[in-house]
């Protein structure tokens, strides 16, 4: 068997809370394990972690155990819906829902946090799902992985933080971010979100972004959250869980896969 290279990170973030962005980073590592990657979401929110809530789990992972190196990243993981062995199936890396045990997480924990995820070789993607915000550990995240997607609202307040995410992004020469908008009333509101980050970011940073497309406001996602069950396995034909998977398709569709994992599947 070849060897595996590296994952792809992908840092999720939005610079505002109230996004959906975790719902987002949750429906979109599903949908790109069921389209054959081998998915680790990482719960980079680091001051209050609520990904194993969302997904119904008694237990996220022991991401502060990884960083303590009290354990390897294998054994800091737990699978969901099979894990990412499985076809539609992921792992997930967390701390304990709300316990606030990495608040003080700084940029030299990032580093080793990205460390340990770019080593690891049993995964095609590293999704990171990261607090709202721009903090310097939240953004080192950002720079560090391959690519970022702003998740944003037509809220003009979320629009706001969105270009202030993406102007601190931009601070550290990366490439500039994908966009993805949630929770508009349609197509035609989801592109005027877009379009209106996009001219900001002419504007003032000369730099354009990449729409990668949008989830509209569904009520079964709150219903999913409530249920504290997966969107995409509960609603698999909702509009907001299409919508996600074609997003899925576009991200996926981005890298060619190479040919050592290829052939080492």
């Amino acid at each position: 068997m070849k060897t595996r290279h590296a994952p792809r990170l992908t840092a999720i973030g939005s610079g505002k809370g109230g996004t959906g962005k975790t719902l987002i980073a949750v429906s979109l590592a599903y949908a790109l394990s069921h389209q054959g990657e081998r998915v680790l979401l990482c719960d980079a929110d680091l001051g209050l972690s609520n990904t194993s809530v969302q997904l119904g789990l008694e237990s996220g992972g022991n991401l502060p155990g990884l960083l303590a190196n009290d354990c390897v990243l294998r054994d800091a993981t737990v699978p969901v819906l099979g894990g990412a062995a499985e076809r539609g199936g992921f792992d997930l890396l967390a701390a304990a829902a709300g316990s606030g045990s990495l608040a003080d997480f700084d940029e030299t924990d990032a580093a080793r946090l990205v460390a340990n995820l770019k080593a690891e070789r049993q995964y095609d993607r590293v999704l990171l799902d990261l607090g709202a915000g721009v903090d310097s550990s939240l953004m080192h995240f950002a720079a560090a992985s391959d690519e970022t997607i702003v998740v944003l609202t037509p809220d003009p307040a979320s629009l706001t933080d969105a270009y202030a995410f993406v102007k601190i992004l931009m601070r550290a020469f990366t490439a500039p971010p994908l966009v993805v908008v949630n929770m508009s009333a349609n197509d035609a509101e989801a592109h005027r979100t877009s379009d209106a980050l996009q001219a900001t970011c002419l504007t003032f940073l000369k730099t354009t972004l990449e729409y990668l497309g949008a989830v509209p406001r569904d009520p079964r996602a709150v219903e999913a959250l409530r249920q504290q069950c997966h969107l995409l396995k509960l609603y698999p034909q909702a509009p907001a869980s299409r919508a996600i998977q074609a997003v899925a398709t576009r991200l996926h569709a981005r890298v060619a896969p190479h040919p050592a994992l290829v052939s080492a599947r």
